[in-house]
């Protein structure tokens, strides 16, 4: 029987994210927004509140949008989303 095999990147990436949001959600080497690689900005902006000045992601909702990372990773939604349903 054929299975799909999903990309590694994809798979590596998901592990990466949701590592840097246990990171921030249990204050182990808590990093701030400009320590999280670049790549994983977009997956944290989503649930980020914009910085009133300028627009931004503003880095004090940083732990917020990590628990919605880690909610996301449990339920399987929005990044953790099973692409094959």
């Amino acid at each position: 029987m054929l299975q799909a095999v999903r990309p590694t990147s994809k798979i590596q990436s998901r592990i990466e994210l949701l590592e840097h949001a246990l990171r921030q959600l249990t204050g182990i080497s808590r990093s701030g927004w400009h320590d999280i690689p670049q790549h994983l900005h977009p997956a944290f902006a989503k649930y980020m509140s914009k910085d009133v000045w300028t627009g931004e992601s503003d880095p004090l909702t940083l732990p917020e949008a990590s628990l919605m990372i880690v909610r996301d990773a449990i339920t399987r939604t929005g990044v953790f989303a099973d692409d094959d349903v």
